[in-house]
């Protein structure tokens, strides 16, 4: 007799699998997202993002921070990643569409806006907004907690967010 064939095998990673409950208990939980949607505008594709995904965030979640000092932080971040980590970041203002010469010009207002911010801050509050907001590190203590909330106020009043 002729073995019979099943069917094939599921992949081991399915499409369009959601997050689990574990990690919807860590980091602040789960945001979903919808992708893509159907004709008749019913959500198609989602996928779950995670609502904590680096320090700001979580300071912001649980409201130790303003969402000003929360804007000039990731403002710092961003200038620091493309100066001095050199990884290329997107500006969260562009429309989408490539711009050469913008692209040219972000390092060097970059450079701008931090050497800006280190003018501003004491040597404490550099090194401290450097680790949570460019190294995304988290504060520790109750008293670097609070160095760190000077240093952002001081950016907020610099940038006038």
């Amino acid at each position: 007799m002729a073995k019979r064939r099943r069917g094939k095998k599921s992949l081991p990673v399915r499409q369009g699998e959601r997050a689990t409950m574990e990690l919807r208990s860590h980091c602040g939980g789960v945001v979903t997202e919808v992708i893509d949607r159907d004709l008749r505008g019913n959500p198609y594709m989602v996928r779950d993002r995670v609502r904590v995904e680096c320090a700001l965030d979580y300071y912001v979640w649980q409201g130790r921070i303003t969402k000003s000092e929360y804007e000039a932080g990731l403002k710092f971040r961003r200038a620091y990643e493309r100066v001095v980590l050199g990884l290329k970041v997107e500006d969260p203002t562009s429309t989408g569409a490539y711009d050469p010469e913008m692209a040219m010009l972000i390092v060097p207002i970059s450079e701008e806006i931090l050497r800006a911010a280190y003018e501003e801050l004491s040597d404490a509050q550099k090194r401290i907004v450097i680790e949570v907001c460019g190294h995304n590190k988290y504060a520790g203590t109750t008293d670097r907690f609070e160095t760190l909330c000077r240093g952002l106020e001081k950016l907020v009043t610099l940038w006038k967010l």
